[in-house]
């Protein structure tokens, strides 16, 4: 990939070394999901076999 198709302030966040803000949100947002989509997975699973007592 060329550093012209990046657009003129592309190419020199990455030469920056760190992240935009909204990868940092969306980064942020995909961690949030994966936690509540563990949690809720565990909570079934944890309520399927308390109501097998």
């Amino acid at each position: 990939m060329c550093r012209g198709s990046q657009g003129p302030v592309g190419w020199r966040a990455s030469l920056a070394g760190y992240p935009s803000a909204v990868e940092i949100i969306f980064t942020t947002l995909l961690v949030l999901a994966a936690v509540a989509t563990v949690w809720f997975s565990g909570y079934v699973v944890y309520r399927l076999y308390s109501d097998q007592r």
